[in-house]
């Protein structure tokens, strides 16, 4: 059905996230950190983000702050996992377009909600 970009440094998270992923019925494109993720988009379509906030060489935040400059990429969903749970990285997220904010460890029935949801 629809591309979904998992962008987390923890190779754990990536794999489970793949697994609901393709259970979900979705095809699931992986990155170790946010410039990855950034080289993830121009060599795939992509219909959902799913990313870690802290991650080395580009964290979540700023990538998505990238992806959002770009008019093609403005309108993905955007669900960050992760274990933050500042209220100020919240509302920055927000600001961003971030759609969810999802605390980890992860629970893959949130998951599949979100995905439902966002993946109309």
């Amino acid at each position: 059905m629809g591309n979904i970009l998992i962008v987390d440094d923890s190779s754990l998270i990536r794999k489970v996230a793949s697994d609901a992923t393709i259970e979900a019925g979705h095809t699931p494109i992986v990155a170790v950190n946010g410039q990855e993720g950034l080289n993830m988009m121009g060599l795939n379509t992509i219909d959902m983000i799913f990313s870690d906030v802290n991650m080395p060489v580009m964290g979540g935040l700023e990538m998505i702050e990238n992806i959002k400059q770009n008019p093609a990429y403005k309108f993905i969903p955007v669900i960050m996992l992760t274990t933050e749970s500042d209220v100020t990285l919240k509302q920055q997220g927000k600001a961003l377009g971030v759609k969810a904010w999802m605390l980890k460890p992860f629970n893959k029935d949130k998951f599949f909600t979100a995905v439902k949801k966002l993946l109309r």
